[in-house]
């Protein structure tokens, strides 16, 4: 049921009269001046409540004498009359004044829309209450026989999910909001009732919104109401389905613990077998027998692989002698061609006493090699090439030669002491 106030009291019968009975009821003589006297309050009674107020001097009846259900109170602002009017008078004015001294607004900037939901909010509950009085018991009963039926059909089938407790996959059935198709025809497809009724996850869900359901709601209720008939068989049916299936499911994990247990207890059988054969007196001397030789198989696998162990380890001290030894050998040997290509890198000539470690010895072998080979060095060379003749201090070889040539305590670097030994070495010559 809806409301709306009227812009302006006509010249009918009912409208004449409300004109004439306010008039009287005001200070000023005539219609158009006494109707700015009154004002809606905001008060509404609807006569199907319990408890009637103390304001209400004609239940069940405008001022003008129409009968009405529901009571709006009205006052006059000036001589404080109350009185009360249905909702086919209760002028469209009233309730701009009303607004706008409520909400200190001029009354020209008020809209249709600010006199609607005025109307509507004091109103609101007493609609529902009406509504429930007249409809609630019918729409229970039909609401309650279809709800099962609605969240099951009235859905869009959504992707397969496998459904562990009946061991199958299925569709996901995400509930309908929406209306498809021409309303009663073969392929319409209902919006969910209950969906739009009262489901938790609704936040507009009419039962919160306005308190009874609309009229849309109302005939696809009816309908789906209808037609339950068949939809309740098929849906017995798939319960039964599922039923069934848990029933099979149960036969088939009966029949799978018996296999196992079967499986167990031939399982056990033949270990005791094993036990039993392994037990016997002839077995064991033979069990003995085959240990010491499993032994003596071991303990021979140790000693060849000791001797493996002991040939790799002879092949690569006899390698890295030899590696050694050409390090020695190709540091040992200097020439014009090596000086110049050390001066063009802004290296030290340098020699086996520049090493610290038969690592370092080889690397600047096989660096020395390449350049008498007339390869270039790279910048990752350098780099390593540097720690070796700055940072480094002198290597004991070094400062040994230094004390041969009669030079006690030296505490310099690789590059110090070679530049130290290079100038002695010229002097004795």
């Amino acid at each position: 049921m809806e409301f709306r106030a009227k812009r302006e009291l006509g010249e009918g019968r009912w409208d004449k009269i409300l004109k004439r009975k306010l008039t009287e009821l005001s200070i000023s003589d005539n219609y158009n001046d006494a109707k700015h006297e009154w004002i809606a309050t905001g008060e509404v009674w609807w006569s199907g409540s319990a408890e009637q107020p103390d304001w209400i001097n004609h239940a069940g009846s405008c001022l003008c004498g129409h009968k009405v259900v529901y009571h709006f109170q009205i006052l006059n602002t000036e001589n404080n009359v109350i009185e009360c009017v249905g909702s086919d008078h209760i002028n469209t004015y009233l309730i701009m004044r009303a607004i706008a001294e409520d909400k200190n607004l001029n009354i020209d900037t008020i809209t249709d829309e600010q006199i609607q939901e005025w109307i509507d909010v004091r109103t609101k509950s007493m609609k529902a209450e009406a509504w429930w009085k007249e409809n609630g018991e019918s729409f229970e009963l039909m609401f309650d026989s279809v709800k099962e039926i609605d969240l099951h059909f009235n859905t869009r089938n959504g992707e397969q999910i496998y459904n562990h407790k009946y061991e199958w996959y299925e569709p996901s059935k995400p509930l309908r909001k929406r209306s498809e198709n021409a309303y009663g025809s073969t392929y319409y497809n209902m919006a969910s009732v209950v969906w739009r009724w009262n489901h938790e996850d609704n936040p507009k869900a009419q039962i919160n919104t306005t308190g009874f359901p609309n009229d849309n709601l109302m005939k696809d209720l009816a309908l789906l109401y209808i037609k339950s008939a068949p939809l309740i068989q098929t849906l017995t049916d798939m319960k039964k389905r599922k039923v069934d299936r848990l029933e099979e499911l149960v036969t088939v994990e009966e029949r799978r613990v018996q296999e196992r247990l079967e499986r167990d207890a031939q399982h056990a059988a033949r270990q005791a077998e094993r036990q039993r054969i392994h037990d016997l007196p002839e077995n064991v001397e033979k069990r003995a027998e085959e240990a010491r030789l499993h032994e003596e198989n071991r303990l021979e696998q140790l000693r060849l692989n000791q001797v493996a162990r002991d040939k790799r380890d002879e092949r690569a001290r006899i390698t890295e002698a030899e590696t050694a030894r050409v390090s020695v050998v190709t540091l040992a040997e200097t020439n014009d061609k090596f000086i110049n290509l050390c001066g063009y890198y802004g290296i030290p000539v340098f020699d086996e006493s520049f090493a610290s470690n038969n690592w370092e010895r080889n690397f600047l072998a096989s660096i020395k090699e390449q350049l008498l080979k007339d390869k270039p060095m790279s910048s990752a060379q350098l780099s390593s090439l540097k720690p070796i003749f700055t940072s480094a201090p002198a290597t004991e070889k070094q400062l040994n030669y230094l004390r041969s040539l009669g030079v006690g305590d030296f505490t310099g670097t690789k590059k110090e002491a070679s530049r130290k030994i290079a100038k002695l070495k010229e002097e004795l010559e």
